[in-house]
């Protein structure tokens, strides 16, 4: 019988050594590093993701339509600035170089990254804002202070 098949394998070489390497490339096609990888989901919220000692707070954006071109699916560096209304004069800067977020859920709501200690500030101003694009490689977020401004003296000479 082994005669017999030496015999085969000499007559019919090139068929044995295709029938060898054809089990040769499926038993080194099974290893074990491809396992499916374990599924892991995409966070629904952002609020994973804030520091220690910060808070997102959402905030509303008059621009938002304008903005939404520039800064990206996930948001971008900005200043705020009060939006003039009816009863108030806008231009006043409320925030300087604070991360802007946008909602994953509903990317037309926005909310800034800041330190919890200045989030009371920035809640004392009623919206809408007006965000301004910043760099990003800018650092040092923070929120303008409700002191008064300083007096503006202007002296005339002879």
């Amino acid at each position: 019988m082994l005669k017999k098949a030496l015999t085969f394998a000499k007559n019919n070489y090139l068929l044995v050594a295709f029938l060898f390497l054809g089990v040769l490339s499926f038993v080194f096609s099974k290893s074990p590093e491809d396992k499916p990888e374990t599924f892991i989901p995409a966070p629904r919220s952002v609020d994973t993701f804030i520091p220690r000692g910060f808070v997102l707070v959402p905030i509303e954006i008059a621009n938002a339509s304008s903005l939404a071109s520039l800064v990206g699916d996930v948001g971008g560096v900005v200043d705020l600035y009060l939006a003039s209304g009816e009863n108030k004069k806008g231009g006043y800067k409320v925030g300087t170089k604070l991360k802007l977020l946008r909602a994953p859920l509903n990317p037309e709501q926005y909310a800034v990254l800041v330190r919890e200690d200045e989030s009371s500030r920035l809640l004392s101003h009623a919206g809408p804002f007006i965000a301004v694009v910043q760099n990003p490689d800018e650092k040092g977020n923070q929120v303008a202070s409700t002191a008064t401004s300083s007096r503006i003296r202007v002296e005339y000479q002879n």
